[in-house]
């Protein structure tokens, strides 16, 4: 019971000074003033209501920053589920959405349970910055239609050219109002960062009050919030599960999955972030971090929310403005909430096009472009590859088909690379005498026994090694040979099963092996599988010097060099 208790144990919430709570709470009303544009915007992305994007900030960004790993992340809605999770509402419907979120808050949990937080650390850089930059371009072309308010394209279209196309073949239908509502607003979002007086106040809030009042007060002729999905509501949510529909949940599991990976990606990449950032010394906790993240999504859908994960860059502005606590992120809900209820009315009319150009601003922020482009020109051939196909496949085709192929092509060049690493190498004088390998004493003691073959193993004994290594050490005829297993610290069963065959090839054949320095964590392996038992333990040694000293020297004209490597196996 106190196991359980303990997992369900919130962070930290310890009542700060006066002066800590009134920096956290600046920090978090600053987050949630930018939060407000952004949760609606990404809604409307996405295909739903804007409520529900506000309703995402609120209750998933207080779940998460309460039962979360890291006390700077700020959760929402974000840039990066939205290919994702607009694919789903255009093949299922909006009633999709919450079905989805609530599977993938339960995966993530699971996730948590089994500790994967750590695993997902591990994930390639370049199908990281690959995938991030697949959908920002997805997102920035994607919002071209509010931006533009094109009329007559085909909703139904799923894939990136064929709605890019389909766009562009419908640009006759473009009134000039509208475009000019938008470029005002990257006008003005481009900007306001660069005028020292307006940097504290949030560049997307004085777009969408600005471009907002100039289209009201003008009558100008352009979609609006209000004119696509109505008013939003002004009354608190009631949690409901009837959208809940077991034979529609079947047929979303992939997608389910796919967005469950891509949450906890960011948001463990968010953490991490936030951490480089704060200057504390603590340290997110990644597996808590999944189950936040998890118990979010769980809650969010149930109060009409969408599924959300970790924003990097609101993380990054609650840290800049002075949070250093979970209360920031409380804050931040909290002011979300605060101004849906009480300004939720006047929402109605801000133009699309408004929150296109705050899309496209988040879409070119998220694509690291200046750092995509100084891979493009100078990262290896490999990896490139990597990167590029990543992206294409994000825009072309599917974003959990990109990063399947993303970990499993880099898998393939990791396990390429380690084969090309000798996975066991003759220890032989050189130029000078001297066996580099080992220490002076010993190298003397190698150079007076030519007819011992030494050989030195290294790296991991692994399936990727395994013929590598055979090919290695047969050979030697009857000569003894001594295997130095100091530099090897794993071994897998195809490298067992491999080491096992070479002692029994050399047994037949009447010749000795030897086995020495074998590290603590690969002797019980060896152990177990019965090849210390095979070898004996005449044939294993601490030291190399002292399995020299066991092998009786031949006598003047019967001793010999070490012959040659022959083809071997």
């Amino acid at each position: 019971m106190s196991a359980v208790l303990n997992w369900l144990s919130i962070g930290p919430l310890a009542w700060p000074s006066p002066a800590g709570l009134r920096r956290n709470a600046i920090a978090g009303v600053v987050v949630g003033i930018i939060a407000l544009p952004l949760s609606i915007a990404l809604a409307v992305a996405v295909g739903v209501p804007p409520i529900a994007g506000l309703y995402t900030a609120v209750f998933a960004g207080c779940i998460a920053t309460v039962f979360g790993g890291s006390p700077y992340n700020i959760t929402g809605p974000t840039a990066a589920l939205v290919p994702l999770l607009a694919g789903v509402v255009l093949a299922h419907g909006p009633q999709a959405l919450p079905i989805v979120g609530l599977m993938a808050g339960g995966l993530i949990v699971v996730m948590s349970v089994f500790r994967f937080g750590r695993l997902i650390r591990y994930m390639p850089g370049m199908v990281i910055v690959g995938f991030t930059a697949g959908i920002a371009l997805s997102i920035a072309f994607g919002q071209l239609n509010n931006f533009l308010a094109v009329s007559g394209i085909d909703p139904s279209l799923e894939h990136f050219h064929a709605k890019t196309w389909d766009t562009f073949t419908h640009l006759d239908t473009v009134r000039w109002s509208t475009p000019l509502v938008g470029a005002g607003s990257l006008a003005l979002l481009i900007a306001t960062p660069k005028v020292p007086r307006l940097r504290a106040i949030p560049g997307p809030l004085i777009a969408v009050v600005v471009m907002t009042a100039i289209a009201w007060q003008f009558g100008v002729d352009t979609p609006t919030v209000a004119s696509r999905y109505g008013d939003l509501p002004r009354d608190f949510p009631k949690p409901t599960l009837d959208f809940f529909d077991a034979s529609l949940a079947f047929d979303l599991v992939q997608p389910a999955v796919a967005v469950a990976i891509l949450a906890a990606i960011e948001s463990l990449l968010s953490a991490v972030v936030a951490d480089g950032m704060s200057t504390k010394p603590e340290r997110h906790d990644p597996d808590r971090e999944l189950r936040g993240l998890g118990f979010a999504n769980l809650v969010s859908p149930i109060m009409g929310g969408i599924p959300a994960t970790a924003a990097i860059a609101r993380t990054a502005a609650g840290i800049r403005a002075g949070g250093d606590s979970r209360l920031t992120g409380v804050f931040h809900a909290a002011t979300v909430l605060t101004l849906t209820l009480a300004l939720g009315g006047l929402a109605g009319h801000i133009p699309m096009a408004t929150l296109a150009a705050i899309l496209i601003i988040v879409a070119w922020n998220i694509s690291e472009a200046p750092e995509v482009m100084r891979f493009l020109r100078r990262a290896p051939r490999e990896d490139l590859m990597v990167l590029v196909a990543t992206i294409l496949i994000t825009l072309f085709f599917d974003l959990s088909f990109a990063i399947g192929f993303g970990v499993i092509i880099s898998a393939v060049l990791l396990i390429r690379r380690l084969v090309s690493i000798p996975a066991a190498e003759e220890m032989l004088p050189d130029a000078t005498g001297r066996v580099q390998q080992v220490s002076e004493s010993l190298s003397e003691m190698i150079r007076h026994r030519p007819d011992i073959a030494f050989f030195t193993a290294q790296g991991m004994l692994s399936f990727h090694s395994a013929a590598a290594f055979e090919f290695e050490l047969l050979g030697h005829g009857r000569n003894p040979l001594i295997l130095r297993m100091k530099d090897v610290h794993h071994v897998d069963a195809s490298g067992l099963l491999t080491l096992e065959g070479i002692i029994e090839h050399r047994q037949k054949s009447g010749g000795r092996i030897i086995l020495t320095a074998i590290q603590p964590d690969v002797y019980p392996a060896l152990h177990r599988f019965g090849i210390i038992k095979t070898l004996g333990p005449e044939n294993v040694f601490e030291h190399t010097a002292d399995a020299i000293r066991s092998i009786d020297a031949p006598h003047g004209h019967d001793a010999h060099p070490i012959m040659p490597l022959v083809g071997g196996f």
